[in-house]
């Protein structure tokens, strides 16, 4: 969300905004701060969770955090509340995509690109 007149809520790969001009429609992030009237090259570097930290200072935080401390990692950075049954849904979806790399490589751990 923006700090400033532009609130908005994460909704699956983009953000919800809030304001009754938009009547709740999902936005990518360029068009998210062009709407709350900022524009850069660089929308996730403008784009803030409630806790102050942008999108961008989130995921290099994260990026560092071994595998498999990185579901508890990922609600302690944001400070923010996190949709359980989306969360569930998406750590399913990333470790069944992990095991099936293993399956492949034939490797006991697979280092994701970053």
């Amino acid at each position: 969300m923006f700090p400033g007149p532009g609130r908005g809520t994460i909704k699956g790969t983009g953000y919800l905004c809030s304001c009754k001009a938009c009547s709740n429609k999902v936005l990518n992030a360029y068009e998210f701060e062009r709407h709350a009237n900022c524009k850069t090259k660089h929308p996730n570097n403008h784009i803030y969770f409630e806790n102050g930290k942008t999108i961008y200072a989130v995921v290099q935080e994260l990026k560092n955090t071994p595998q498999e401390m990185l579901f508890n990692a990922i609600e302690t950075v944001t400070g923010s509340a996190i949709n359980q049954k989306n969360f569930l849904s998406w750590k399913a979806s990333y470790e069944a995509a992990t095991r099936e790399l293993q399956r492949i490589y034939g490797k006991e751990e697979v280092t994701l690109p970053s």
